[in-house]
């Protein structure tokens, strides 16, 4: 469903009958809570922007007794050394680092572990705490981009080295003068790869009226009246700056936020909210590209408010048959809905958790398992399309009483395609009133 939509247009009986244990996680509520559940026939309207929203019947929608606090840890990979932190690297400048390549774009802020077989990082020396990730497959005007990773954790085992990082920056690759875009260096009969990058800047532009205000203006302790002030002495009426501001998409990252349930987000950072939405937001390979090239932080949130304006459901990439609804995402890790976790075999995937999908149209194809499970206290399956048997992802269900959800599932990104192609047409009324000028126009 659309953002604009979430819910204005959903009632209780849109959740399939056979599904039973997430329709008992929408009934099952505190008798103190009882109240606030709306009637079955009331429609619920949820973090689009503007209309009510009955909050408390939003909140207790789905009732979460799991940790989220603990899929971030990453407990599968075993016992890990904590590794001090760095100085991040100075914007604009070229650094030598070793590099191996990644499949899938990561934003700044996420947390990526990693098992590298043919380890990348000297055991000992300054570089054994930072790696770039580069995305080979993911080339954009001919230019090869990547981030930096900081290495939190680490351990050593049987000639692999097993890490958690967290992304910080992002950086471009420096070709070399003879054309290469990396270097091997041979160490203990391995070859190790190591590039030159130049660190991408975050460009964070004041708002265009608030910069505007005289210094008579800006003494006012009022951020809305400064900007009708300084929209009366300038050029343009208030509404045009308005289309180049946040306030709106803040507006809808708060509705957001209230429906997933989300507390732990960087909202005071404008440039990691940016970065969190764009990881957390269901977004097509050309969208995901194009919020991570760019290093303007306010273009970055206007193509996150533009996206937000389509409706959107996640489908199979090999045979394009539906899987899941937007509305059916939930943060199952406080990293949001959207996280990255490792296998055995040292592959990440990264992984959008569901409530559900369309009935019949995945089934598993193993037993259940704990072994390496990125959810502690839950089983796994790996779930394959029924159409084609292409694999989906994977099927989690709880081994610990009081556990809720009881079951869920996890979408594998590399597998699975955001379809977005119908824009939400605001109506008459939304339309003339964005072209009316202000009062004081008439």
């Amino acid at each position: 469903m659309c953002f604009r939509q979430f819910y204005s247009s959903i009632r209780f009986k849109c959740w399939h009958q056979e599904d039973d244990e997430n329709v008992e996680l929408m009934h099952q509520v505190s008798l103190n809570d009882r109240h606030h559940l709306p009637a079955c026939n009331q429609s619920l309207t949820g973090p689009s922007f503007g209309g009510s929203t009955t909050n408390d019947g939003l909140r207790n929608r789905f009732k979460l007794t799991y940790n989220i606090q603990l899929p971030p840890e990453h407990t599968y990979l075993g016992k890990l050394e904590r590794v001090d932190s760095l100085e991040r690297f100075e914007p604009g400048s070229i650094q030598r680092i070793p590099v191996s390549g990644h499949h899938s774009i990561v934003y700044p802020g996420e947390i990526i572990p990693l098992i590298l077989t043919n380890s990348l990082l000297e055991f000992d020396g300054s570089d054994s705490n930072r790696i770039g990730l580069v995305f080979w497959e993911h080339p954009y005007r001919k230019r090869i981009f990547g981030v930096v990773c900081q290495v939190c954790e680490k351990d050593i085992r049987d000639s692999a080295m097993v890490l958690k990082t967290v992304a910080q920056q992002r950086f471009e690759v420096v070709p070399q003068p003879d054309g290469a875009l990396t270097r091997s260096v041979q160490r203990e009969g391995r070859a190790h790869y190591y590039a030159e990058v130049k660190i991408l800047p975050e460009v964070l532009l004041p708002d265009p009226l608030t910069s505007y205000c005289t210094n008579n203006v800006v003494k006012i302790n009022n951020l809305a009246r400064n900007r009708l002030m300084a929209a009366q002495s300038s050029v343009w009426p208030k509404f045009v700056y308005d289309q180049y501001g946040s306030n709106e998409i803040l507006h809808k990252v708060s509705r957001f936020l209230e429906f997933l349930q989300i507390e732990s987000v960087p909202t005071a950072d404008p440039v990691m909210l940016s970065f969190w939405l764009a990881k957390n937001i269901p977004l097509s390979e050309t969208d995901r590209k194009e919020l991570f090239y760019t290093n303007s932080v306010l273009t970055r949130m206007l193509l996150v408010n533009n996206i937000l304006d389509y409706t959107c459901a996640f489908c199979c990439r090999k045979c394009d048959r539906k899987i899941a609804n937007y509305v059916d995402m939930f943060a199952m890790s406080k990293q949001g809905v959207s996280s990255s976790y490792c296998n055995s075999s040292g592959f990440v995937h990264e992984t959008l958790t569901v409530y559900r999908v369309i009935p019949k149209t995945i089934r598993t194809t193993s037993k259940p398992s704990t072994d390496f499970s990125w959810f502690p206290g839950y089983s796994w399956q790996i779930s394959v399309c029924n159409a084609c048997n292409n694999h989906i992802g994977w099927k989690f269900v709880t081994t610990k009483r009081g556990y809720k959800p009881k079951k869920f599932y996890g979408l594998c990104g590399k597998t699975i395609r955001v379809s977005s192609d119908q824009k939400v047409v605001p109506s008459a009324t939304e339309d003339i009133a964005k072209m009316m000028p202000p009062n004081r126009y008439k």
